[in-house]
């Protein structure tokens, strides 16, 4: 019988995804073409499929993506890696990071062009007719990632869940969380897939700003102050402008409620069916939309003024966001943006899966490059090692037993083998 050949430009294609999975009543935002894409698992069963998870490197594919899941690498978004996956070896790699009830959070992946072919792998297998056959699985040249982000629940007792899916059409993965929580952004290659890339994890907030040309440097008075001498708390933020000033549409959403309050005066509520809040307008001096009236980000709908039991304050317009039955959350992360840009690579990326070798008597490898940073165990200058990525002021190295660690830029230099060539 002839051989088997399959060939494969791309077995899955990675699609990506609206992230709808339940934190309680709550779920994470994605637009909807990011349905959490199944492509890991789908490859995962035709690995299976082709024998190849009974082979050594295909164990270790399987081993380095759930270890990237449960020992993954801490960082503070906004955050940016230069990385490379090797092509002969199974890699995975995990960044776990908070997010922020209002933000938006958009992971960004660039690759560096092929250099060629990577390779093959070959896997005896039978037919119907119980006789040996042979299939050989051409990898193309090319980086081919799976890219995927997990929820981690609060406690730690509940299973990771998958919230979204990178869009290679598209070039980016973007979710909001509905709480503060943290999740874990794994990124994995197929196996004989290698090459250089960098991934950006940033945040933006998810509304636009309710007033015209004005921004949070205009909120003075927050969420959760005190109101009527202690008896409730403020639920919203307040939004200081001149009288007259537009009041907009913070996001697509319909005219739910145009009407009068005895404390929040001329008001506006807007429900969006996306996320299933309701947004708040109060003290309004004009009330420019009508009841059932679709709006889009930046439709006016009304003018900053100080009406109900603001008219003995300046001119300003409450925001209140609410969830169902009217409970209020905070508006903040919603609204503000701090503006950083994550910080690029100082060190040498022509060191990235290259040998190095630290250039001091000891250097300390920390865990991660966020939250606590412990120190689990030391390099010294006669220890040769691969940086495999750089972040900051450091280098991420792969360390004897798998897992990863990081060293400080200012000790790491090429290994003598290298500097020979």
């Amino acid at each position: 019988m002839k051989p088997v050949k399959v060939k494969t430009v791309c077995l899955i294609c990675l699609a990506a995804a609206l992230a709808a999975f339940a934190i309680g009543c709550a779920r994470e935002v994605v637009e909807e073409q990011f349905q959490p894409s199944q492509s890991h698992r789908r490859y995962r069963k035709s690995l299976e499929h082709f024998g190849l998870l009974e082979t050594a490197l295909g164990r270790d594919w399987v081993h380095a993506a759930e270890t990237a899941l449960s020992d993954p690498v801490t960082v503070e978004v906004p955050f940016l890696e230069a990385a490379v996956f090797d092509a002969g070896r199974a890699e995975a790699v995990g960044y776990r990071f908070k997010a922020l009830q209002g933000q938006r959070i958009t992971v960004t992946l660039e690759f560096e062009e092929p250099a060629g072919p990577t390779g093959e792998i070959t896997v005896d297998r039978h037919d119907e007719d119980a006789q040996p056959a042979r299939e050989i699985l051409e990898v193309n040249d090319g980086l081919k990632v799976f890219a995927d982000v997990f929820r981690v629940d609060n406690n730690g007792s509940e299973p990771l869940e998958q919230v979204a899916s990178y869009s290679e059409a598209l070039n980016r993965l973007e979710f909001e969380p509905r709480r503060d929580r943290e999740y874990i952004l794994r990124l994995q290659p197929e196996l004989l897939r290698g090459g250089r890339f960098r991934v950006t994890i940033e945040t933006e907030p998810s509304l636009s700003f309710p007033v015209q040309d004005h921004g949070p440097e205009h909120i003075y008075s927050f969420f959760g102050s005190p109101r009527d001498g202690g008896a409730r708390v403020h639920e919203g933020v307040d939004v200081f402008a001149p009288r007259g000033t537009p009041v907009a549409a913070a996001a697509p959403a319909v005219v739910r409620r145009v009407g009068t309050r005895e404390r929040g005066g001329k008001v506006v509520s807007l429900y969006d069916e996306e996320r299933d809040l309701i947004y708040y307008y109060a003290h309004l001096d004009e009330q420019l939309t009508e009841g059932g009236q679709r709006v889009e980000p930046g439709d006016i709908i009304g003018t900053v003024g100080n009406t109900g039991n603001a008219r003995t304050t300046p001119p300003h317009l409450h925001f209140g966001i609410y969830e169902a039955r009217w409970n209020a959350v905070d508006p903040w992360y919603y609204l503000y943006d701090k503006g950083q840009e994550p910080l690029p690579p100082s060190s040498d990326l022509e060191l990235i899966g290259a040998w190095a070798r630290v250039n001091a008597e000891e250097a300390p490898v920390f865990t991660s490059l966020g939250g606590t940073r412990e120190t689990v165990t030391t390099v010294g200058p006669d220890a040769e090692f691969k940086p495999v990525g750089a972040a900051g002021e450091y280098y991420r190295i792969r360390l004897s037993n798998g897992a990863y660690g990081h060293v400080s830029a200012t000790v790491v230099s090429a290994a003598q083998q290298d500097l020979d060539r």
